[in-house]
Protein backbone atom coordinates (compact mmCIF):
# COMPACT_ATOMS: atom_id res chain seq x y z
CA UNK A 1 0.00 0.00 0.00
CA UNK A 2 1.60 3.39 -0.85
CA UNK A 3 1.37 6.44 1.49
CA UNK A 4 -0.68 9.31 0.00
CA UNK A 5 0.89 12.94 1.27
CA UNK A 6 -1.72 15.61 1.90
CA UNK A 7 -0.45 19.09 1.66
CA UNK A 8 -2.14 22.23 2.99
CA UNK A 9 -3.83 24.35 0.85
CA UNK A 10 -2.54 28.28 1.32
CA UNK A 11 -4.78 29.46 4.22
CA UNK A 12 -5.95 26.08 5.22
CA UNK A 13 -5.52 24.98 8.99
CA UNK A 14 -6.17 22.00 10.90
CA UNK A 15 -7.00 18.59 9.26
CA UNK A 16 -6.35 18.52 5.47
CA UNK A 17 -9.43 17.45 4.54
CA UNK A 18 -9.20 14.51 1.99
CA UNK A 19 -9.16 14.70 -1.97
CA UNK A 20 -9.69 12.89 -4.63
CA UNK A 21 -7.87 12.73 -8.00
CA UNK A 22 -8.86 14.83 -10.87
CA UNK A 23 -8.10 12.63 -13.48
CA UNK A 24 -9.27 8.92 -13.75
CA UNK A 25 -9.47 6.47 -16.75
CA UNK A 26 -12.30 4.26 -17.75
CA UNK A 27 -12.22 1.91 -20.79
CA UNK A 28 -8.92 3.24 -22.40
CA UNK A 29 -10.35 6.86 -22.46
CA UNK A 30 -9.66 10.04 -19.98
CA UNK A 31 -11.63 12.03 -17.84
CA UNK A 32 -11.30 14.65 -15.35
CA UNK A 33 -13.94 15.75 -12.14
CA UNK A 34 -15.10 19.11 -11.61
CA UNK A 35 -16.50 20.50 -8.70
CA UNK A 36 -20.31 21.34 -10.85
CA UNK A 37 -20.59 17.33 -10.75
CA UNK A 38 -20.17 17.32 -14.70
CA UNK A 39 -17.51 15.20 -15.23
CA UNK A 40 -15.81 16.14 -18.21
CA UNK A 41 -14.62 13.95 -21.32
CA UNK A 42 -13.80 11.24 -22.79
CA UNK A 43 -10.08 12.20 -24.33
CA UNK A 44 -7.90 9.72 -25.50
CA UNK A 45 -4.95 10.30 -23.95
CA UNK A 46 -3.95 11.90 -20.96
CA UNK A 47 -2.72 15.01 -22.12
CA UNK A 48 -5.46 15.76 -23.80
CA UNK A 49 -7.00 15.75 -20.67
CA UNK A 50 -5.03 17.91 -19.46
CA UNK A 51 -4.69 20.32 -21.83
CA UNK A 52 -8.65 20.36 -21.57
CA UNK A 53 -8.54 20.69 -18.35
CA UNK A 54 -6.15 23.52 -18.41
CA UNK A 55 -9.06 25.30 -20.87
CA UNK A 56 -11.95 24.50 -18.40
CA UNK A 57 -10.28 26.32 -15.82
CA UNK A 58 -9.30 29.67 -18.16
CA UNK A 59 -12.76 29.76 -19.74
CA UNK A 60 -14.37 29.54 -15.69
CA UNK A 61 -11.62 32.55 -14.60
CA UNK A 62 -12.71 34.76 -17.64
CA UNK A 63 -16.69 34.26 -16.67
CA UNK A 64 -15.50 35.48 -13.01
CA UNK A 65 -13.49 37.97 -13.86
CA UNK A 66 -14.44 39.32 -17.53
CA UNK A 67 -11.89 41.42 -19.32
CA UNK A 68 -13.22 45.79 -19.13
CA UNK A 69 -14.43 46.58 -22.03
CA UNK A 70 -13.03 50.43 -23.42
Amino acid sequence: MSAVLQIARFGEQGLIPSRSERFYQNNREWFFSVRSGFDQGPYSTFDAAREALTQYIESSLRKKNPLPRN
